[in-house]
């Protein structure tokens, strides 16, 4: 399975309960096999007189910015020197794929980002049974047709329990067949220009939950997308508090690069001086490849705004950390 499209010079490599749109213990393979995904680069170069450069800088905007590539480009170049080369669309199951999306976002530079969402009780299991074939082996086609690179992350946040594929419906197993037929189902289409970013949500509101029950096993994952954010009722909100231990975990059983797949730091006070903290440490990790912004106001369902703009030191500070190191692209 290889990721065959993904042209450089067109595409530059660059918690507490994650945020979108709207039982058993199944091992990981033991070892890397031929044929799987090729991973992404891990860190970019370095060099004695300039940081290292981070792959991947993707920033998910809703209001007049949702789903438009290019205006986003235009806007977040202006707003923080750098412009995204990776945008997200959340998709429920049964959505077509979002072609003209998706080569828009290649032109303006971007990788398109899907988190597929299979809502609905019970739909995980019909997935896995392959009861909704018809509509994946469409998707794998249409995905196949567009010839534009995409990473696909399916059930995100699997590991809590607020969605109607997390622990309190869906059985770690049943997730994993469900995940392993969708891949397989692309495989055998020929939809091979997927990243297949493996989602989880930060550990610690529920701890004893285990990661390594959900991970489909390295012939079926390109990237590890740990989303998780800064928030006011965090005692200590720092990455080390809100990622670390979650990394440690999955370093257990996976060396896939990492993706910070969503996050962002809530409005309030010491808000710039958290976005300096995560993003000092995301710059001088070799084993994460980049981050995806919510820039989104959930203050009418959550109480919280995560918009950069709407807070001028936030921003300068973003904005200083993306041109130390070059995050995204020029």
């Amino acid at each position: 399975m290889q990721f065959r499209y993904l042209v450089a010079s067109a595409l530059p490599l660059a918690l507490v309960v994650g945020c979108s749109s709207t039982g058993g213990t199944v091992e990981p393979n033991a070892s890397t096999k031929a044929g799987e995904h090729e991973v992404g680069l891990s860190g970019g170069t370095e060099s004695a007189d300039r940081a290292p450069k981070r792959e991947y800088l993707g920033i998910y905007s809703e209001g007049k910015l949702k789903n438009k590539p290019a205006a986003q480009a235009t806007y977040w170049k202006k707003k923080v020197g750098r412009a995204p080369n990776i945008t997200k669309q959340f998709q429920a199951w049964y959505a077509p794929y979002p072609t003209a999306w998706a080569k828009q976002a290649a032109k303006a530079g971007a990788m398109p980002q899907i988190e597929w969402e299979p809502h609905g009780k019970g739909l995980i299991e019909q997935i896995a049974a392959g009861a909704t074939d018809d509509y994946l082996i469409e998707y794998a086609n249409a995905v196949k047709a567009a010839k534009v690179p995409i990473s696909i992350s399916f059930a995100h946040e699997m590991n809590g329990w607020w969605y109607d594929w997390g622990t309190k419906n869906t059985k770690p197993r049943t997730f994993v067949k469900a995940w392993r037929h969708i891949v397989d189902i692309f495989d055998k289409q020929g939809a091979t220009n997927v990243k297949w970013l493996w989602t989880p949500n930060v550990t610690f509101p529920m701890p004893k939950v285990g990661l390594k029950q959900y991970y489909p096993g390295p012939k079926y994952v390109d990237w590890v997308g740990v989303i998780g954010y800064y928030r006011k009722k965090q005692k200590q909100a720092t990455f080390n508090t809100i990622f670390q231990p979650t990394i440690k975990q999955i370093k257990k059983f996976s060396k896939k690069p990492i993706l910070l797949a969503e996050t962002g730091v809530q409005t309030g006070p010491g808000r710039d001086k958290k976005i300096a903290d995560m993003l000092d440490k995301v710059a001088k990790r070799k084993d994460i490849i980049g981050l995806i912004w919510f820039d989104v106001d959930k203050r009418k369902t959550e109480g919280a705004d995560y918009r950069l703009e709407v807070n001028k030191p936030a921003l300068k500070t973003f904005r200083s950390y993306m041109t130390k190191y070059p995050f995204g692209r020029p």
